[in-house]
C-alpha cells in the first residue's frame, strides 16, 4: 500500500491518500530499491510502502525518484525510489529485511498490502 500526504489550502488540514496494487522487488540497496508496479506512481511521491515478505509485514517510508513504463508490458512500470530516513532501520522495516542474508529472506512472491 502507498500513502501519500497530500495538503490543501489551509495549512492545518491533512489528508492521506492510499493506493493498493501490486508490486515486485526487483533489485534493492541501502539507499533505495527498483519496483515493478502496475500503477504509475508520481515523481516525487512521498509514501509508506507496506511488503509481506516471508509473513512478515515490513513497510518503510520512501520517495519515488523514477517511474517509467515498460515497453510492451502493458500497464507495468518501473519505479525508483530512495529510502526516507524518518527511522531508523530495524525490525519490522523493509531496509532491515533486506539486509537479511538470503537463507534469512525467503524468495516466496512479494505483495503490496
Amino acid at each position: 500500500m502507498i500513502e501519500s500526504p497530500l495538503s490543501s489550502a489551509p495549512a492545518a488540514k491533512l489528508a492521506a491518500l492510499a493506493r493498493d496494487f501490486e508490486a515486485r522487488i526487483l533489485n534493492y540497496s541501502p539507499s533505495g530499491c527498483l519496483l515493478e508496479t502496475t500503477a504509475r506512481i508520481e515523481v516525487g511521491t512521498v509514501a509508506t510502502i507496506h511488503f509481506v515478505i516471508d509473513g512478515r509485514e515490513l513497510a518503510d517510508e520512501i520517495q519515488v525518484v523514477r517511474c517509467q513504463p515498460i515497453e510492451g508490458a502493458g500497464s507495468l512500470y518501473q519505479v525508483g525510489a530512495r529510502f526516507l530516513w524518518a527511522i531508523a532501520p530495524g525490525k519490522g522495516t523493509l531496509r532491515q529485511a533486506l539486509g537479511e542474508t538470503p537463507a534469512e529472506l525467503s524468495t516466496s512472491p512479494t505483495s503490496v498490502v
